[in-house]
């Protein structure tokens, strides 16, 4: 796992159970979409195309192009269910 604090919240990357190779995209509590490669979720929020619109409107969002710039494992502000 993957993720990214902003202020509009925390984008996250995670494997699919199912598969090593498909990934999900999502922000706080909403999934945005999978993908099958990780780099590319990155990408997507890197470039605004996320399909989250507050985040993909915004004119000064900053974000890394490489997942490797995420940070990983879970949000420490995240609660355990």
């Amino acid at each position: 796992m993957w993720h990214l604090k902003t202020r509009l919240g925390v984008f996250w990357v995670v494997p699919m159970s199912s598969s090593e190779k498909e990934f999900v995209l999502g922000i706080n509590d909403e999934e945005l979409g999978i993908y099958t490669d990780s780099e590319q979720a990155a990408k997507d929020v890197h470039d605004q195309a996320t399909g989250f619109l507050k985040w993909d409107v915004q004119p000064a969002a900053r974000a890394p192009e490489q997942i490797a710039e995420w940070a990983q494992g879970e949000p420490k502000s995240w609660e355990k269910h």
